[in-house]
Protein backbone atom coordinates (compact mmCIF):
# COMPACT_ATOMS: atom_id res chain seq x y z
CA UNK A 1 0.00 0.00 0.00
CA UNK A 2 2.52 2.56 1.08
CA UNK A 3 6.35 1.99 0.81
CA UNK A 4 7.97 2.03 4.71
CA UNK A 5 11.03 4.19 4.78
CA UNK A 6 12.96 3.99 7.49
CA UNK A 7 14.56 1.30 8.50
CA UNK A 8 14.44 1.57 11.93
CA UNK A 9 10.62 1.04 11.82
CA UNK A 10 11.55 -2.61 11.97
CA UNK A 11 11.43 -2.10 15.70
CA UNK A 12 9.04 0.38 15.50
CA UNK A 13 8.95 2.04 19.17
CA UNK A 14 5.36 3.58 20.75
CA UNK A 15 7.70 6.58 20.96
CA UNK A 16 8.34 7.20 17.82
CA UNK A 17 5.41 6.77 16.55
CA UNK A 18 4.17 9.23 18.99
CA UNK A 19 6.76 12.06 17.74
CA UNK A 20 5.53 11.27 14.50
CA UNK A 21 1.50 11.15 14.50
CA UNK A 22 1.94 14.41 16.28
CA UNK A 23 3.88 15.87 13.44
CA UNK A 24 0.47 15.22 11.74
CA UNK A 25 -1.75 16.59 14.18
CA UNK A 26 -4.02 19.29 12.54
CA UNK A 27 -6.03 19.53 15.45
CA UNK A 28 -2.89 20.65 17.98
CA UNK A 29 -3.60 23.85 20.14
CA UNK A 30 -7.82 23.91 18.90
CA UNK A 31 -9.93 24.35 21.38
CA UNK A 32 -11.73 22.19 20.38
CA UNK A 33 -8.78 19.17 20.00
CA UNK A 34 -10.27 16.68 22.52
CA UNK A 35 -13.47 16.34 20.94
CA UNK A 36 -12.61 15.88 17.39
CA UNK A 37 -9.95 14.05 18.36
CA UNK A 38 -12.63 11.72 20.25
CA UNK A 39 -14.81 12.01 17.43
CA UNK A 40 -11.95 10.64 14.80
CA UNK A 41 -11.39 7.70 16.60
CA UNK A 42 -14.86 6.72 17.38
CA UNK A 43 -15.28 7.18 13.61
CA UNK A 44 -12.45 4.74 12.84
CA UNK A 45 -13.94 2.39 15.54
CA UNK A 46 -16.81 2.37 13.71
CA UNK A 47 -15.46 1.92 10.17
CA UNK A 48 -13.99 -1.52 11.31
CA UNK A 49 -17.05 -2.88 12.93
CA UNK A 50 -18.90 -1.95 9.70
CA UNK A 51 -15.96 -3.53 7.06
CA UNK A 52 -16.15 -6.54 9.46
CA UNK A 53 -20.06 -6.41 9.46
CA UNK A 54 -20.40 -6.76 5.55
CA UNK A 55 -17.60 -9.43 4.90
CA UNK A 56 -18.83 -11.55 7.81
CA UNK A 57 -18.88 -14.21 5.61
CA UNK A 58 -16.24 -13.93 3.01
CA UNK A 59 -13.21 -12.06 4.75
CA UNK A 60 -10.15 -11.94 2.37
CA UNK A 61 -6.88 -10.33 1.65
CA UNK A 62 -8.66 -7.24 0.38
CA UNK A 63 -11.10 -7.02 3.48
CA UNK A 64 -7.81 -7.64 6.03
CA UNK A 65 -6.24 -4.58 4.40
CA UNK A 66 -9.47 -2.43 4.84
CA UNK A 67 -9.38 -3.63 8.48
CA UNK A 68 -5.49 -2.83 8.63
CA UNK A 69 -6.25 0.52 7.45
CA UNK A 70 -8.91 1.36 9.59
CA UNK A 71 -7.12 0.15 12.56
CA UNK A 72 -3.93 2.28 12.02
CA UNK A 73 -6.05 5.23 11.73
CA UNK A 74 -7.89 4.58 15.17
CA UNK A 75 -4.52 4.34 16.28
CA UNK A 76 -3.02 7.61 15.32
CA UNK A 77 -6.09 8.91 16.66
CA UNK A 78 -5.45 7.75 20.39
CA UNK A 79 -1.68 8.01 20.15
CA UNK A 80 -2.83 12.10 19.65
CA UNK A 81 -6.00 11.88 22.48
CA UNK A 82 -2.98 10.58 24.67
CA UNK A 83 -0.55 13.57 23.48
CA UNK A 84 -4.02 15.99 23.83
CA UNK A 85 -4.53 14.26 27.75
CA UNK A 86 -1.03 15.00 28.84
CA UNK A 87 0.26 11.16 28.63
CA UNK A 88 3.01 9.90 26.62
CA UNK A 89 2.26 6.62 24.25
CA UNK A 90 4.55 4.91 26.19
CA UNK A 91 2.33 5.19 29.25
CA UNK A 92 -0.63 4.30 27.49
CA UNK A 93 0.81 1.39 26.23
CA UNK A 94 2.40 0.35 29.69
CA UNK A 95 -0.82 0.76 30.90
CA UNK A 96 -2.29 -1.66 28.00
CA UNK A 97 0.36 -4.52 28.27
CA UNK A 98 -0.92 -4.50 32.23
CA UNK A 99 -4.21 -5.01 30.72
CA UNK A 100 -3.55 -7.51 28.24
CA UNK A 101 -2.01 -9.83 30.68
CA UNK A 102 -4.79 -9.51 33.46
CA UNK A 103 -7.23 -10.45 30.76
CA UNK A 104 -5.00 -13.50 29.72
CA UNK A 105 -3.82 -14.65 33.11
CA UNK A 106 -0.09 -14.82 32.13
CA UNK A 107 3.15 -13.08 33.36
CA UNK A 108 5.01 -12.21 30.22
CA UNK A 109 8.12 -10.42 30.65
CA UNK A 110 9.20 -6.99 29.13
CA UNK A 111 11.24 -8.05 26.09
CA UNK A 112 13.22 -4.53 25.85
CA UNK A 113 13.78 -1.18 27.62
CA UNK A 114 12.36 0.34 25.30
CA UNK A 115 8.59 -0.41 24.63
CA UNK A 116 7.95 -1.41 20.88
CA UNK A 117 4.73 -2.40 18.99
CA UNK A 118 6.68 -5.43 18.49
CA UNK A 119 6.10 -6.69 22.31
CA UNK A 120 2.81 -6.69 21.73
CA UNK A 121 3.10 -8.74 19.00
CA UNK A 122 5.32 -11.15 20.61
CA UNK A 123 2.50 -11.43 23.75
CA UNK A 124 -0.08 -12.26 21.27
CA UNK A 125 1.66 -14.91 19.64
CA UNK A 126 2.68 -16.21 23.54
CA UNK A 127 -0.98 -16.62 23.98
CA UNK A 128 -2.35 -17.44 20.60
CA UNK A 129 -4.59 -20.39 21.95
CA UNK A 130 -6.09 -18.15 24.41
CA UNK A 131 -6.58 -15.62 22.18
CA UNK A 132 -8.35 -17.77 19.83
CA UNK A 133 -10.60 -19.86 22.72
CA UNK A 134 -12.44 -16.29 22.87
CA UNK A 135 -14.55 -15.28 19.83
CA UNK A 136 -13.86 -12.53 17.22
CA UNK A 137 -17.16 -11.11 18.37
CA UNK A 138 -16.76 -10.88 21.60
CA UNK A 139 -13.11 -8.48 21.01
CA UNK A 140 -15.23 -6.41 18.80
CA UNK A 141 -18.01 -5.97 21.14
CA UNK A 142 -15.33 -5.09 23.91
CA UNK A 143 -13.84 -2.67 21.82
CA UNK A 144 -16.88 -0.57 20.93
CA UNK A 145 -18.41 -0.43 24.43
CA UNK A 146 -15.00 0.35 25.97
CA UNK A 147 -15.07 3.11 22.94
CA UNK A 148 -18.50 4.48 23.89
CA UNK A 149 -16.93 4.87 27.57
CA UNK A 150 -14.25 7.35 25.85
CA UNK A 151 -17.19 8.86 24.71
CA UNK A 152 -18.47 9.62 27.75
CA UNK A 153 -15.93 11.42 29.19
CA UNK A 154 -15.76 15.16 30.05
CA UNK A 155 -13.95 17.46 27.93
CA UNK A 156 -14.14 20.07 30.43
CA UNK A 157 -11.75 20.53 33.57
CA UNK A 158 -8.16 20.08 34.70
CA UNK A 159 -8.82 16.59 35.19
CA UNK A 160 -7.96 15.09 30.90
CA UNK A 161 -4.50 14.48 32.01
CA UNK A 162 -5.32 12.86 35.38
CA UNK A 163 -4.66 9.31 36.11
CA UNK A 164 -7.97 8.28 35.22
CA UNK A 165 -7.47 9.38 31.71
CA UNK A 166 -4.89 6.73 31.26
CA UNK A 167 -6.28 3.47 32.07
CA UNK A 168 -9.60 4.14 29.75
CA UNK A 169 -6.74 4.78 26.89
CA UNK A 170 -4.68 1.82 27.94
CA UNK A 171 -8.00 -0.55 27.56
CA UNK A 172 -8.59 0.97 24.13
CA UNK A 173 -4.96 0.02 22.97
CA UNK A 174 -5.28 -3.53 24.31
CA UNK A 175 -8.86 -4.03 23.01
CA UNK A 176 -7.11 -3.33 19.40
CA UNK A 177 -4.12 -5.17 19.76
CA UNK A 178 -6.40 -8.26 20.80
CA UNK A 179 -8.50 -7.38 17.64
CA UNK A 180 -5.51 -7.46 15.52
CA UNK A 181 -4.36 -10.67 16.94
CA UNK A 182 -7.74 -12.20 15.48
CA UNK A 183 -7.43 -10.43 12.02
CA UNK A 184 -3.60 -12.32 11.98
CA UNK A 185 -2.24 -8.61 11.90
CA UNK A 186 0.74 -7.71 13.31
CA UNK A 187 0.19 -4.61 15.29
CA UNK A 188 3.45 -3.32 14.28
CA UNK A 189 2.76 -3.26 10.69
CA UNK A 190 -1.00 -1.69 11.39
CA UNK A 191 1.41 0.47 13.03
CA UNK A 192 4.24 1.49 10.62
CA UNK A 193 1.87 1.31 7.35
CA UNK A 194 -0.28 3.87 8.96
CA UNK A 195 2.50 6.35 9.61
CA UNK A 196 3.74 6.08 6.17
CA UNK A 197 0.01 6.83 5.11
CA UNK A 198 -0.03 9.73 7.07
CA UNK A 199 3.36 10.49 6.01
CA UNK A 200 2.52 10.40 2.65
CA UNK A 201 -0.06 12.87 3.10
CA UNK A 202 1.50 15.59 5.87
CA UNK A 203 5.01 14.95 5.25
CA UNK A 204 7.80 15.68 7.90
CA UNK A 205 9.69 18.90 7.94
CA UNK A 206 12.39 18.63 5.12
CA UNK A 207 10.92 15.48 2.83
CA UNK A 208 11.99 15.94 -0.82
CA UNK A 209 9.98 15.09 -3.87
CA UNK A 210 10.58 11.63 -5.55
CA UNK A 211 13.61 11.88 -7.78
CA UNK A 212 12.56 12.92 -11.13
CA UNK A 213 11.62 9.72 -13.72
CA UNK A 214 13.80 10.59 -16.18
CA UNK A 215 17.08 11.71 -15.05
CA UNK A 216 18.92 8.90 -16.16
CA UNK A 217 17.79 9.17 -19.71
CA UNK A 218 19.65 11.05 -23.03
CA UNK A 219 18.32 14.65 -22.43
CA UNK A 220 16.51 14.33 -25.80
CA UNK A 221 13.93 11.65 -23.77
CA UNK A 222 13.55 13.66 -21.17
CA UNK A 223 10.86 16.11 -20.06
CA UNK A 224 11.96 19.90 -20.77
CA UNK A 225 13.16 20.97 -17.10
CA UNK A 226 12.16 24.25 -17.71
CA UNK A 227 9.83 25.83 -20.47
CA UNK A 228 6.10 28.05 -21.06
CA UNK A 229 3.56 27.11 -22.76
CA UNK A 230 0.80 29.97 -24.34
CA UNK A 231 -2.69 29.15 -24.26
CA UNK A 232 -4.30 31.09 -27.04
CA UNK A 233 -8.06 31.65 -26.96
CA UNK A 234 -10.12 32.38 -30.03
CA UNK A 235 -13.36 32.56 -31.25
CA UNK A 236 -14.55 29.29 -33.89
CA UNK A 237 -16.59 30.24 -36.49
CA UNK A 238 -19.99 29.56 -34.44
CA UNK A 239 -18.23 31.99 -31.82
CA UNK A 240 -17.58 29.03 -29.30
CA UNK A 241 -14.27 29.50 -27.88
CA UNK A 242 -11.61 27.50 -28.61
CA UNK A 243 -8.07 26.74 -27.38
CA UNK A 244 -4.75 26.35 -28.97
CA UNK A 245 -1.30 25.97 -27.09
CA UNK A 246 1.88 26.92 -28.47
CA UNK A 247 5.81 26.21 -27.06
CA UNK A 248 8.11 28.39 -28.68
CA UNK A 249 5.66 29.50 -31.53
CA UNK A 250 4.80 25.82 -32.45
CA UNK A 251 1.30 24.78 -31.87
CA UNK A 252 1.48 21.68 -30.05
CA UNK A 253 -1.91 18.71 -29.84
CA UNK A 254 -5.05 19.81 -31.34
CA UNK A 255 -7.64 23.12 -30.74
CA UNK A 256 -9.39 22.20 -27.22
CA UNK A 257 -13.43 23.79 -26.54
CA UNK A 258 -15.43 22.59 -23.71
CA UNK A 259 -17.54 19.77 -25.95
CA UNK A 260 -20.18 20.49 -23.77
CA UNK A 261 -23.58 22.83 -24.07
CA UNK A 262 -22.85 24.98 -20.66
CA UNK A 263 -18.48 26.22 -21.23
CA UNK A 264 -16.90 25.25 -18.31
CA UNK A 265 -13.48 26.04 -19.18
CA UNK A 266 -12.48 22.89 -19.80
CA UNK A 267 -10.57 24.04 -22.93
CA UNK A 268 -7.74 25.10 -20.59
CA UNK A 269 -7.60 21.59 -18.56
CA UNK A 270 -4.54 20.63 -19.79
CA UNK A 271 -2.77 22.94 -17.48
CA UNK A 272 -3.45 20.41 -15.25
CA UNK A 273 -1.04 18.18 -17.11
CA UNK A 274 1.87 20.70 -16.98
CA UNK A 275 0.97 20.81 -13.14
CA UNK A 276 1.52 16.81 -13.02
CA UNK A 277 4.75 17.60 -14.89
CA UNK A 278 5.98 20.12 -12.40
CA UNK A 279 5.13 18.26 -9.17
CA UNK A 280 5.21 14.90 -9.97
CA UNK A 281 7.77 14.33 -13.22
CA UNK A 282 5.19 12.80 -14.91
CA UNK A 283 2.95 13.31 -17.63
CA UNK A 284 2.49 10.55 -20.91
CA UNK A 285 -0.34 13.01 -22.63
CA UNK A 286 2.73 15.91 -22.35
CA UNK A 287 5.60 13.16 -23.37
CA UNK A 288 3.26 12.22 -26.42
CA UNK A 289 2.69 15.76 -27.37
CA UNK A 290 6.08 16.79 -27.30
CA UNK A 291 7.02 13.57 -28.79
CA UNK A 292 9.79 12.43 -25.82
CA UNK A 293 8.22 8.93 -25.53
CA UNK A 294 11.56 6.88 -23.74
CA UNK A 295 12.12 4.76 -26.80
CA UNK A 296 15.74 3.83 -25.26
CA UNK A 297 13.74 1.43 -22.95
CA UNK A 298 11.68 -0.51 -24.98
CA UNK A 299 9.37 -1.49 -21.78
CA UNK A 300 9.46 1.86 -20.00
CA UNK A 301 7.82 3.43 -23.84
CA UNK A 302 5.16 0.53 -23.73
CA UNK A 303 3.82 0.58 -20.61
CA UNK A 304 4.77 4.15 -18.83
CA UNK A 305 4.69 6.12 -21.66
CA UNK A 306 1.96 4.21 -24.14
CA UNK A 307 -1.63 4.47 -24.80
CA UNK A 308 -2.92 2.79 -21.60
CA UNK A 309 -1.16 5.54 -19.31
CA UNK A 310 -2.34 8.54 -21.06
CA UNK A 311 -5.99 7.23 -21.13
CA UNK A 312 -5.66 6.71 -17.68
CA UNK A 313 -3.99 10.15 -16.86
CA UNK A 314 -6.95 12.15 -19.23
CA UNK A 315 -9.21 9.80 -17.12
CA UNK A 316 -7.75 11.09 -13.80
CA UNK A 317 -8.05 15.12 -15.14
CA UNK A 318 -11.12 14.73 -16.01
CA UNK A 319 -12.32 13.32 -12.79
CA UNK A 320 -10.96 15.56 -10.64
CA UNK A 321 -12.19 18.41 -13.27
CA UNK A 322 -15.58 17.41 -12.62
CA UNK A 323 -14.99 17.03 -8.97
CA UNK A 324 -13.18 20.81 -8.47
CA UNK A 325 -16.33 21.95 -10.62
CA UNK A 326 -18.12 21.60 -7.74
CA UNK A 327 -16.45 22.72 -5.48
CA UNK A 328 -15.06 26.56 -6.99
CA UNK A 329 -12.34 25.01 -8.48
CA UNK A 330 -10.39 24.89 -5.07
CA UNK A 331 -10.70 28.23 -4.76
CA UNK A 332 -10.97 28.15 -1.38
CA UNK A 333 -9.08 24.59 -0.37
CA UNK A 334 -5.75 25.40 1.44
CA UNK A 335 -3.01 23.44 1.54
CA UNK A 336 -3.20 20.06 3.66
CA UNK A 337 -6.72 20.33 3.05
CA UNK A 338 -7.65 18.91 -0.19
CA UNK A 339 -10.22 15.81 0.51
CA UNK A 340 -8.12 12.40 1.52
CA UNK A 341 -10.31 10.05 -0.18
CA UNK A 342 -9.61 11.69 -3.71
CA UNK A 343 -6.34 11.79 -3.00
CA UNK A 344 -6.46 8.27 -2.84
CA UNK A 345 -8.25 7.53 -5.31
CA UNK A 346 -6.11 9.39 -7.52
CA UNK A 347 -3.22 7.41 -6.66
CA UNK A 348 -4.99 3.88 -6.84
CA UNK A 349 -6.07 4.49 -10.06
CA UNK A 350 -2.04 4.86 -11.30
CA UNK A 351 -0.82 2.13 -9.20
CA UNK A 352 1.26 -0.06 -11.52
CA UNK A 353 2.58 3.18 -12.98
CA UNK A 354 5.66 4.92 -12.31
CA UNK A 355 3.35 7.91 -10.81
CA UNK A 356 2.07 5.60 -8.01
CA UNK A 357 5.65 6.45 -6.01
CA UNK A 358 4.40 10.12 -5.69
CA UNK A 359 3.32 10.52 -2.03
CA UNK A 360 0.26 11.79 -1.53
CA UNK A 361 1.63 15.33 -1.05
CA UNK A 362 2.47 15.89 -4.09
CA UNK A 363 -0.61 15.09 -5.95
CA UNK A 364 -2.60 17.39 -3.80
CA UNK A 365 0.46 20.09 -4.57
CA UNK A 366 -0.24 19.20 -8.23
CA UNK A 367 -3.83 19.45 -8.56
CA UNK A 368 -4.43 22.96 -5.69
CA UNK A 369 -1.30 24.44 -7.70
CA UNK A 370 -2.72 22.90 -11.19
CA UNK A 371 -6.59 24.58 -10.52
CA UNK A 372 -5.12 27.67 -9.27
CA UNK A 373 -3.04 28.27 -12.57
CA UNK A 374 -6.64 26.99 -14.29
CA UNK A 375 -8.29 29.78 -12.96
CA UNK A 376 -6.07 32.41 -14.08
CA UNK A 377 -5.90 31.18 -17.97
CA UNK A 378 -9.66 31.10 -17.54
CA UNK A 379 -10.38 34.63 -15.91
CA UNK A 380 -7.68 36.14 -18.35
CA UNK A 381 -8.76 34.33 -21.08
CA UNK A 382 -5.10 32.59 -21.77
CA UNK A 383 -2.11 33.56 -20.94
CA UNK A 384 1.54 32.17 -20.55
CA UNK A 385 2.31 29.22 -18.03
CA UNK A 386 5.69 28.77 -16.93
CA UNK A 387 6.90 25.19 -15.87
CA UNK A 388 10.08 24.29 -13.77
CA UNK A 389 10.45 20.62 -12.81
CA UNK A 390 13.35 21.54 -10.58
CA UNK A 391 11.70 23.86 -8.85
CA UNK A 392 8.12 22.01 -9.00
CA UNK A 393 6.65 25.24 -9.47
CA UNK A 394 4.04 26.35 -12.39
CA UNK A 395 3.12 29.94 -12.58
CA UNK A 396 0.83 32.16 -14.77
CA UNK A 397 1.57 35.28 -16.39
CA UNK A 398 -0.91 37.10 -18.99
CA UNK A 399 0.23 38.19 -22.30
CA UNK A 400 -0.63 41.87 -23.22
CA UNK A 401 -1.47 41.08 -26.98
CA UNK A 402 -4.50 40.77 -28.37
CA UNK A 403 -3.97 37.09 -30.18
CA UNK A 404 -5.52 37.03 -33.91
CA UNK A 405 -7.22 34.14 -35.64
CA UNK A 406 -5.50 32.76 -38.44
CA UNK A 407 -6.37 34.13 -41.77
CA UNK A 408 -8.73 31.74 -43.85
CA UNK A 409 -7.07 30.26 -47.16
CA UNK A 410 -8.80 29.11 -49.90
CA UNK A 411 -9.65 25.36 -50.19
CA UNK A 412 -9.73 23.40 -53.17
CA UNK A 413 -7.45 26.24 -54.90
CA UNK A 414 -3.47 25.28 -55.55
CA UNK A 415 -0.67 27.16 -57.68
CA UNK A 416 2.80 25.33 -58.41
CA UNK A 417 5.51 27.65 -58.58
CA UNK A 418 3.69 30.53 -56.89
CA UNK A 419 2.40 31.71 -53.63
CA UNK A 420 -1.31 32.59 -52.87
CA UNK A 421 -0.92 36.04 -51.56
CA UNK A 422 -3.33 36.80 -48.29
CA UNK A 423 -6.82 36.80 -48.50
CA UNK A 424 -8.64 39.88 -47.16
CA UNK A 425 -11.15 39.16 -44.79
CA UNK A 426 -12.77 42.81 -45.06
Amino acid sequence: MYAIEDEADKSFSLHEYQVRASAANQFKGKEDAFSQLRFGFFGEIGSVLAAVKKTNRDFGPTEQANVTEELGDALWYLATLAEECGHTLDQVGTSALASLKGRLDVNHPHSSDTLNFAEFDGLMAFCRNKIESRSRATALCELGANCGHLMAMSAAGNDLAGQSRLEPLGTLLADMALVSAHFHVKFEKIATENMAKIESRWPRHGTQHVPLFDVDLPELEQLPREFTMRFIQLDGSDMVPYVIQQLNGVNIGDRLTDNRTEGDGYRFHDVIHLAYVAHLGWSPVIRGLLRLKRKSKPQVDRDQDGARAMIIEEGIATWIFNHAQRRHFFVDTEPGKLEYGLLKQVRDMVKGYEAYDCPLWQWEKAILEGFKVFRELYNAGGGDVHVNMLAHTISFSPVAEKPQAPIPRPKNHKLVGAVLPPVSTE
